[in-house]
C-alpha cells in the first residue's frame, strides 16, 4: 500500500520543483557572468533554494517508500510547470501538450493506484 504521506511530500516537492524553474527562468533572463551581479540576482537565489529545498523534501520521502513508487510521482513536477508557465510567463498551450499532461497524469494515477 502507498505511503501516502511519503507521497504528500514528493508532491511538496513537485510544487516547489515547479516554482523553482519559474524563478530560475526568471533569474536567466537577468543572467551574466559576473559572479557579484549574480550574488544580488534574487530570483536566481530563490529558484536555487526552492531547488534544494524539494531536494531535501524528496530525499527525505524516499527513505519512507520504494523509489519505484515515488519516482513516478515526480512527473507531476512538469504538470505544475505548465500550469506556472501559462499563469506566470503567459506561455501558450497546444493540444499536444495537453495530451502530454493527461498521459503523464493517467501514468501517474496506475503507478500509484496499482502500487499493491
Amino acid at each position: 500500500m502507498l505511503n501516502l504521506f511519503a507521497a504528500f511530500l514528493v508532491l511538496i516537492a513537485t510544487f516547489t520543483g515547479a516554482f523553482s524553474s519559474l524563478f530560475l527562468k526568471k533569474g536567466a533572463e537577468k543572467f551574466n557572468l559576473s559572479l557579484l551581479q549574480q550574488l544580488r540576482n534574487k530570483d536566481l537565489i530563490l529558484g536555487v533554494v526552492l531547488f534544494f529545498a524539494g531536494f531535501v523534501v524528496y530525499v527525505y520521502a524516499l527513505s519512507l517508500e520504494k523509489l519505484s513508487i515515488l519516482y513516478p510521482i515526480t512527473a507531476l513536477t512538469y504538470v505544475w510547470t505548465a500550469f506556472i508557465s501559462i499563469k506566470f510567463l503567459n506561455e501558450k498551450m497546444n493540444l499536444y501538450k495537453w495530451l502530454g499532461i493527461a498521459t503523464i497524469i493517467l501514468g501517474i494515477f496506475c503507478v500509484t493506484y496499482f502500487a499493491g
